[in-house]
């Protein structure tokens, strides 16, 4: 019974932590990448790109955690990921 509680309350901080850091990138403003920029990334949270079935480039944006802890978002252009299909 014991496990059964711990289990839950686990499973209950898990989804509370991942729902504050879904709410934290919704409050990050996405800064565009410019080449030649320093990025200090100690941590990607997550990589999100627009769905596309052809191999072209579209718009894609990584929210991560630098070296402080401090979460930021950047936006970026990228061949989508139809294109490891190609040859």
């Amino acid at each position: 019974m014991k496990i059964l509680s711990l289990s839950a309350c686990l499973l209950a901080a898990t989804f509370s932590f991942a729902s504050l850091a879904a709410q934290a990138a919704g409050n990050v403003t996405p800064e565009p990448y410019r080449y030649g920029m320093h990025l200090d990334i100690n941590k990607v949270v997550s990589i999100h790109e627009e769905p596309s079935d052809l191999c072209q480039v579209v718009d894609a944006r990584m929210d991560y955690l630098d070296s402080s802890g401090q979460q930021h978002s950047l936006t970026y252009r990228k061949l989508a990921d139809a294109c490891g299909n190609e040859n």
